[in-house]
This record gives structure tokens, C-alpha cells and sequence, in this order.
């Protein structure tokens, strides 16, 4: 009997549908968004995930954790099964998780893992595709077993050095690995305070479009491998028009908290008319730095970037910018 781990819940639905007798895990944590810093054993890191996705309002802290131990559970249970399949998209979303499901098998003592990897979203596939693409699993070899490990640690490490170092590397045996690593160093501040993300949320409104909803679309729309969900990108938004010098102005209702939005119907907040301001209108320019005026507190993997300790990243010249070095 297989084990299939997975993205998450539609294409773990859609998988479970078609490959007749698997078992199917779906990850679902999303760990580009809040931190991931090193510990000693998953139990740990899964205590921390569900701390900060319940601070963001997305679930009950009770209920997020039950669900990630639950999941953990599952891990633990792989060696029940005959064949462990690891089905993944190419984006920055699926390709963290990759990462981290291959370092705990390797740490575990279970190699012999196949993987599906595919540069479309499981989720818009056919059953008839799914088939295909089952007939295209191949073995997790020794060299992406050890690639992953790195990289996984690289990415939870204190600062954001030696994972930038690793994208002079080979990192061709996982394939989408380098593209998804360069999307998310774009996610620490530029060089103007701003991730790539909400630069392109400012240059959308700036192009006339208004409403969250729209705003999501547009910004998905700029990405060559999406990985956002809509609700860290409305996370984005609050960030945006909460900021102590606010860059957007115009949100009703934030900061978004999806349990009540599924309350009020229609909530007020996707309904908004949001407008730039005039400081959001120089940080978009090049006049200003959203970093000079601003609060900086979030956390890139296991760094925790703030004013303090204020890592960015210059998407032109690829550099990575240590604190106090601009």
C-alpha cells in the first residue's frame, strides 16, 4: 500500500480519488510565510507553526495544532507502508515543504522515497492527467536526499547567509528548487523596504485596481510559479494599510481574520476602495524607505527580520544586504 504526501488538501482529494488503495497526507503548513527556525525534533517546529498561524486568526490554536500532529503522526507511521510517493508542485509553497519532508525522512533512516514533481498545480489536473503522471515517479536518489538536508537547514538557520551561498550550487537534482529559492529571497525587504509581493500590490493599485480580491488576481497573475494563498496576501495587505506610516489607505475591517470573515457575509473588507497614499506613492517611486519610517517584524525562515537585524535582498544585482549595510 502506498503513503502519497502532498501539498495539501485539493490535490490530496483528487489524489486519494484516483490512485485506488493510498493513503493520502496532505502537508498543508505554509512555510514561507512566519517562523521556521531550527529545533531539535518536528513535534517542536510543529508547536511554533501553530502558534503563529493561530496568532494570524486562521484557526483555533487547539485545532491547527491537533491537525499538524495528526499529520506528524502519519510521518511517523510511513514505515507501515510499502511505497512512500511525494507528490509536488513546482512553486515556493510545495518546494519548502519538499524540503522538509525529504530532511525528516533522511534524518529518519527512510530513503527509499519516490517522487512526482510537476511544474502545474496538481489540483487543475485530470485524473486522467494524475495517471500520466503517476507513471513518471522516479526514486529520491542519495544526491537529492543530501541537497534537501542542506538546503532545509540553510533555510531555518539564524540568518540568511548560507542559504544565499547555496544558490552558486548545483541545486539541478531538484529542479524547481532554484527558481523557488530566488522567489523567496525577493521576500525580505529591497533595498526600498519592500518585498517583491508588496511592491507588486502598490504597483497594481497604482495601475487602478482597488478591491482585495482584485488585488490577489492581479498579484498572482505577475508570478511565473504562484505560491501565495489569499489569506497571507490579505496578511500583506493589513501590513500595508496598519503600517505606522500607512502605504495604502482605504481597507475596511482590518486587520483580516479569516474565522470572522466567514461570518460576516458579505464582510466589508473585500468590498474596499483602496487608494495609495502619498508615502506609498514615494516608496513605489524610489523616493522613500519603507524601512526608515516603518515597523520591520517578520520572520524569513529562521530569520527574524527586524530593524535591528534588518536583512534585504536586491533583486537587480541578486545581493544579499546585511543589517546596517545600506
Amino acid at each position: 500500500m502506498d503513503l502519497i504526501i502532498t501539498n495539501g488538501d485539493v490535490a490530496g482529494e483528487l489524489l486519494r480519488r484516483t490512485i485506488a488503495g493510498a493513503e493520502v497526507l496532505p502537508w498543508r503548513d505554509v512555510l514561507h510565510e512566519g517562523p521556521v527556525p531550527s529545533t531539535e525534533t518536528l513535534g517542536e517546529l510543529t508547536a511554533i507553526r501553530a502558534d503563529y498561524l493561530a496568532g494570524r486568526g486562521w484557526e483555533d490554536r487547539e485545532e491547527i495544532a491537533g491537525n499538524f500532529q495528526a499529520r506528524d503522526r502519519g510521518l511517523a507511521e510511513a514505515n507501515a507502508f510499502d511505497r512512500v510517493v511525494l507528490w509536488f508542485e513546482h512553486d515556493l509553497y510545495d518546494q519548502l515543504q519538499l524540503l522538509q519532508i525529504v530532511d525528516w525522512f533522511s534524518r529518519e533512516g527512510r530513503c527509499d522515497l519516490l517522487l512526482v514533481q510537476v511544474s502545474e498545480f496538481l489540483g487543475r489536473q485530470t485524473r486522467q492527467e494524475i495517471n500520466r503522471l503517476k507513471a513518471e515517479e522516479e526514486p529520491v536518489t542519495d544526491e537529492q536526499l543530501g541537497l534537501a538536508a542542506k538546503i532545509w537547514r540553510a533555510f531555518r538557520a539564524p540568518t540568511p547567509e548560507q542559504l544565499h551561498a547555496s544558490l552558486d550550487e548545483d541545486l539541478s537534482p531538484l529542479p524547481f528548487l532554484a527558481p523557488a529559492l530566488q522567489r523567496l529571497f525577493e521576500e525580505l525587504p529591497g533595498p526600498d523596504g519592500l518585498s517583491r509581493s508588496e511592491r507588486q500590490v502598490l504597483a497594481a493599485l497604482a495601475g487602478g485596481i482597488t478591491t482585495p480580491p482584485a488585488l490577489f488576481v492581479a498579484v498572482q497573475r505577475t508570478e511565473q510559479a504562484a505560491f501565495m494563498g489569499d489569506w497571507s496576501f490579505f496578511g500583506l495587505l493589513d501590513r500595508l494599510a496598519l503600517a505606522r506610516v500607512p502605504l495604502i489607505e482605504g481597507l475596511e475591517g482590518a486587520p483580516f481574520r479569516p474565522v470572522e470573515a466567514g461570518v460576516r457575509s458579505p464582510s466589508p473588507y473585500f468590498g474596499s476602495e483602496l487608494r495609495l497614499t502619498a508615502f506609498g506613492e514615494a516608496v513605489l517611486e524610489g523616493r522613500e524607505d519603507n524601512a526608515a519610517l516603518n515597523r520591520i517584524d517578520r520572520w524569513w525562515g529562521g530569520t527574524h527580520v527586524t530593524k535591528d537585524h534588518l536583512w534585504r535582498f536586491d533583486a537587480e544585482t541578486e545581493r544579499l544586504i546585511a543589517p546596517s549595510a545600506i
